[in-house]
């Protein structure tokens, strides 16, 4: 990575059993950065920080990094596609922007919300989903750069999830809603929870959709079934540390990871209910994002003073 490491022991070996830490210099996001959003690539050879300095930083999880820039203010959210040659993100500039990997420019800049955009997802190669503190969300060609549906909603839009079938948006309302593809004006079911929605992850295998609001929860929803029934997920000391805390469940389904305005990244077993761990004592700021590999392999979290931290198997 170029930059200072810190090997830190004692994690459980039933889930990891060493830590690497490394902080990002000067010269990358300044000191004055929140970092927002970081996310993996499907490979997991890459992850991507984004902050509110307005430049997307690429990493190589051995080596180097390089710097996307064009956003007009700070990056509220990043994803890599499906094939791993593109990213995107969203901002606080009302705009979604879009990258190839070997190009510093963004390729497309999606423009229409009247507010920031807080999430931006792939659907499919050729279509994103954005979502607004307008309350709106946005269907885009990217063939032609285009929206071509709008929704709008009741409630400030913090995050969405995608396929080609489905969008789920969470929103400031304490509530969750579910939409057909945004074929329809309107949504298909609701799902209440129990404060704001700061983020939303769906499981690999599209079947779990996990929440985090700001009643400090993480609640599990199993998408099969068409009813309000959830698994909930607390730990003493845990708090969200913002209205865009992202929490995520591990590419296998068996864990779920969110950072904690203390500064501890919690891991919780989705069998048993518990937490598997709490992993301490990198960060002295409030956690905004935590991110699992594809692979399994690796956990990265970033926080309100510019501090990113690797967690692996060493």
């Amino acid at each position: 990575w170029g930059h200072s490491y810190e090997k830190v022991s004692g994690a459980p070996r039933s889930w990891r059993r060493g830590r690497l830490s490394f902080l990002l210099s000067d010269r990358n996001h300044p000191s004055s950065v929140c970092i927002n959003a970081v996310r993996f690539s499907s490979s997991s050879s890459l992850l991507a920080t984004g902050g509110t300095d307005r430049v997307v930083m690429l990493w190589e999880v051995h080596a180097g990094e390089s710097t996307l820039e064009g956003s007009a203010e700070g990056i509220t959210c990043i994803e890599f596609d499906p094939a791993g040659f593109r990213i995107l993100a969203a901002s606080y500039d009302k705009s979604a922007l879009l990258w190839r990997l070997d190009d510093s420019v963004p390729k497309v800049t999606l423009t229409g919300h009247s507010r920031k955009v807080t999430a931006a997802r792939f659907s499919g190669l050729h279509q994103v989903v954005t979502g607004s503190a307008d309350r709106s969300i946005r269907l885009w060609d990217l063939q032609r750069a285009a929206c071509v549906k709008v929704v709008e909603v009741s409630s400030y839009c913090s995050d969405l999830v995608c396929s080609e079938n489905f969008v789920i948006s969470g929103h400031f309302d304490s509530k969750i809603r579910s939409h057909d593809s945004l074929r329809t004006a309107g949504c298909v079911q609701q799902l209440p929870v129990w404060g704001r929605v700061t983020s939303l992850d769906i499981s690999s295998d599209r079947r779990q959709l996990l929440s985090c609001c700001r009643d400090d929860c993480l609640q599990l929803f199993d998408l099969r079934r068409r009813s309000h029934d959830r698994l909930c997920f607390r730990a003493e000391g845990f708090k969200c540390g913002s209205d865009s805390t992202k929490a995520v469940i591990s590419p296998d389904g068996c864990f779920l990871a969110a950072g904690s305005a203390n500064g501890g990244v919690y891991i919780w077993n989705v069998t048993t209910g518990n937490l598997e761990t709490r992993l301490p004592g990198q960060h002295s700021a409030p956690i905004s994002a935590v991110s699992w590999s594809l692979s399994g392999e690796y956990v990265v979290s970033v926080d309100q003073s510019r501090r990113a931290v690797l967690w692996s198997d060493i």
